[in-house]
């Protein structure tokens, strides 16, 4: 015990820095990221299908808890060494747990040197020391507790070790607050510089519903408010990016490489749209899905100040801080809704949403939506990204037509609701009609569509409960895409090109 509670300081004194700077490396999420790229594509693509966007969270949690017990097998060691030599063999297993604290720097954009990384693991290494020379000394100086006395000295170093550590975070806490640092979830006020270009608002979307009819309990809002945006990643550490050292290179089959910077791309002309995300790991009925305003240039502007792609070039590859990537057809990456995106929901990027840029390609699935770029490169040949090497994920990754029921909750009173509500999305084609079934698919009713916010964002809708609705029942949907295309009823996994089929919920009513 005294080794744990030496630990959980140590970690205390790491988290306090990295609350501070987030930029520096928090060592046993660094592991687990080095770890984590030796995990084979299909294990990893396994548990963020099972978990979602908590695989990687309780990847993470379980790695640092894996250090604390680390460190107390350490102190176990420690201890059997003997009062003499305790001291010298403390030094010993902090430097090895520091060299294996060491492993876990990642030289992102924004972290601290090598040399700084190192001092504040020795920090740490002498808290770790400290805590548990002082915890073993009081139990020498009591070496024969009876059983209740030693239970309770055990909770009494644990208590301190609770009381230390939870004193060093609320500090960075604090500290993290008062530097602006804590907030960066929603983003930040969106300045574009002096005498930019303009920024072409995203179409008003048609009048005509009355929006009380559609504040409706327990129905996803029309837009997501950026903290409450999905996020799936491949990385468990967030880039942190200093917008003033940034610079996104454009090079490849170009006709001049150039590169911008972050004040450079927000003084070109840009555009605001609306579009629906999706990641391909979502499931039938899934939330791995949100919608957004999103403010950038147009690719193909950004495309035009390296001159434009050369002869031969077939996609366009997008590559991010940390070495992910992934790619578009050029037919794809030049059409007029392809940006690279600095604004969501009228404010920066946050940091979990790809600041400083990041691109938006309507109609594709997210993985392909690259986040924290720094280079666009054109090439002559099919690229393969991060998840088609790895797993074998389809390379077009156009979003399938869906509809989900929000509205009643699986096995939840229908009649309590009174309604059946959802949302429906295909891409960028757009949704025509939506259907629901109130008996298993046996019969389809047309739902009533909200306004359409935009062509590649969902659409609300719903469906009065009919009288003498009662016992239970099976509610599915199903939506017309904006081409005429009815929604295809097989059932398919997310691998390779995403889930199929249709949402259903089982609901009881009286």
């Amino acid at each position: 015990m005294a080794g744990v509670a030496a630990t959980v300081v140590a970690l205390a004194v790491l988290g306090l820095v990295h609350l501070v700077q987030a930029s520096f490396p928090f060592p046993p999420l660094g592991l687990a990221q080095g770890l984590l790229r030796l995990v084979p594509g299909p294990v990893a693509v396994f548990f963020i299908d099972l978990l979602g966007h908590w695989a990687l969270r309780l990847f993470a949690a379980g790695f640092t808890l894996g250090s604390i017990l680390a460190g107390g097998a350490a102190a176990i060691l420690v201890a059997r060494a003997g009062p003499a030599r305790r001291t010298r063999a403390a030094w010993l297993a902090a430097g090895l747990l520091g060299l294996v604290a060491l492993a876990g720097y990642r030289a992102q954009p924004g972290a601290p040197s090598l040399l700084v990384y190192g001092a504040v693991v020795a920090v740490a290494a002498v808290a770790w020391v400290s805590v548990l020379t002082g915890a073993l000394g009081r139990l020498e100086r009591d070496p024969v507790p009876a059983p209740a006395s030693g239970l309770g000295r055990t909770r009494r170093e644990l208590l301190r070790a609770a009381v230390g550590a939870a004193g060093l975070l609320a500090t960075g806490f604090v500290l993290r607050k008062l530097t602006g640092g804590i907030g960066d979830a929603g983003g930040q006020p969106l300045a574009r510089p002096a005498g930019a270009g303009p920024v072409r608002p995203a179409p008003s979307p048609a009048a005509g519903d009355d929006p009380a009819a559609w504040n409706i309990a327990g129905l996803t809002a029309e837009v997501t408010p950026n903290r409450l945006h999905y996020t799936v990643d491949e990385s468990i550490i967030d880039p942190n990016i200093d917008r003033r050292s940034w610079r996104l290179r454009i090079d490849g089959l170009v006709g001049r490489p150039v590169s911008l910077g972050y004040d450079e791309l927000l003084a070109m002309p840009a555009t605001e749209q609306y579009v629906t995300l999706q990641c391909i790991s979502n499931l039938v009925g899934g939330d791995l899905v949100s919608t957004a305003k999103w403010t950038g240039v147009p690719l193909a502007r950004v495309l035009e100040r390296a001159g434009g792609a050369g002869g031969g070039a077939v996609r366009v590859v997008f590559h991010a801080v940390g070495g992910y990537s992934d790619s578009l057809p050029l037919a794809k990456a030049l059409a007029p809704s392809t940006v690279v995106a600095y604004g969501m929901n009228d404010r920066s990027l946050p940091r979990a949403h790809g600041f400083p840029a990041r691109i938006i390609a309507p109609g594709i699935y997210g993985m392909k939506n690259v986040k924290w770029l720094e280079r666009i490169e054109v090439v002559d040949y099919d690229y393969r990204g991060y998840w088609q090497r790895s797993d074998g994920w389809d390379n077009i990754a156009e979003i399938k037509t869906a509809s989900r029921i929000d509205v009643p909750a699986e096995l939840t009173s229908a009649s309590d609701a009174g309604v059946v509500a959802g949302l429906a999305w295909a891409g960028d084609r757009g949704i025509r009609r939506v259907e629901v079934s109130l008996d298993g698919g046996a019969s389809w009713v047309p739902a009533t569509l909200r306004r359409e916010l935009a062509r590649a964002a969902w659409r609300q809708w719903r469906l009065p409960l009919p009288g003498g609705f009662q016992g239970r029942r099976t509610l599915e949907v199903r939506a017309v895409d904006g081409r005429g295309d009815l929604q295809t009823p097989r059932q398919a996994p997310p691998h390779p090109s995403g889930a199929s089929g249709y949402h259903e919920v089982d609901v009881v009513s009286s």
